[in-house]
This record gives structure tokens, sequence and C-alpha cells, in this order.
């Protein structure tokens, strides 16, 4: 029986000892929650201090182009984005972007308030921009990778095959055009 005595002792020292460890993680994990909202918060303040105060899209509504993915026969195979959306600044290649993904081209304007044209196609390079149907109210997250499409076309904004399929949109549909929230995924924004 003394054997039976001490083996529930140690059973009750392991749950309060679990006990005890949940609290420490319940405790750790509330500052770690704390801590992440803190630099969230400045990450926002600085962002938006860093942001120009001239920093507009090129247009609020427009009609639509489709393109970038290896399909895309309009480019050559070594056409590269104007914007620096790759790892350290890289200028990626057109007909490497996934056609899946959302990912979007307007004539943006690089010549912002105390930066070099350099410095403003990094300002907006993986910008969020939030792309609406006005038609069926769908909408998409996408990030800003190309300058275009051509002024003489008469489109405001090009996007990829994902994102149109995810508007319900052809070449030359009207969509609307705001800033995303940065820390926003891109993809369907669920309604």
């Amino acid at each position: 029986m003394a054997k039976a005595g001490a083996g529930s002792k140690k059973k009750a020292t392991k749950k309060s000892a679990s006990k005890e460890g949940a609290a420490k993680k319940t405790t750790a994990e509330k500052s770690t929650a704390k801590k992440e909202a803190t630099d969230r918060a400045a990450s926002t303040k600085a962002e938006a201090a860093s942001a120009p105060d001239n920093a507009q899209l090129p247009a609020s509504k427009g009609k639509v182009s489709i393109f970038g993915g290896p399909k895309d026969r309009g480019l050559k195979p070594d056409d590269k984005l104007a914007l620096p959306t790759g790892p350290h600044f890289a200028y990626e290649k057109v007909r490497n972007l996934n056609p899946k993904s959302f990912y979007c081209s307007m004539r943006w304007d690089y010549h912002l308030q105390h930066m070099s044209p350099e410095e403003g196609k990094r300002w907006w390079a993986n910008k969020k921009i939030l792309i609406t149907n006005p038609a069926n109210g769908n909408a998409v997250v996408a990030r800003a990778v190309d300058y275009g499409p051509h002024e003489n076309t008469g489109l405001d904004i090009g996007i990829s095959p994902g994102a149109a399929e995810a508007l319900g949109v052809a070449a030359g549909d009207e969509v609307e055009i705001v800033f995303a929230d940065q820390k926003a995924p891109t993809g369907l924004v669920s309604k």
C-alpha cells in the first residue's frame, strides 16, 4: 500500500507540474501575442511614416488586361518585370510568374516625394492592391509586380489569369481599384 500512495503522489505532482506548465505557456503565449501586436502597430506606423504623401494609385477604376505566366506569348522568355519583386529586390522574369497566383500591374508613378525613380520602384514593389468586380462583388488582393498595360491599349490594370478567374472578369471588363491592407494575404477576399 505504501507503493500505491507513492504512485498517487507522483501522479499529483505530474498533474500540478502540467498545470503550472500550461499556466506558464498561456502567459508566454499572451506575452508573445502582445509583442506581435505591438510590433505590427510599430510596423504600420513606420510604413505610414515612410509612405510618401503623394503616393496614389494610377486609377481608381478601369479596364483590365490579363498577363504573365509561361503561356503569355506577348512576351519574350527573358523579359523581366518592371518592379524589383524578388528576394533582395531582384527583377523576376514575367514568364516565371505563377498564373494561378494574384499579381497586378499598373502605370505606377515612380517619382514619389523625396525618392529617386529606383526607390519609387522599390516602394511600389509587392504593394497590395484590392481589385473588385462591381458586376458581381468579387474582390481579390493582388501584389504589384509590373508596369503596364501600355497607354495605347485603353486598359488601366493588368492582372494574373488566376485573379481574373477569381474576379469573374475577361480582358476589357471594368474593375474598381484601391490600396489593400498591406498585411492582407493575396487571394480572393471572402464576402
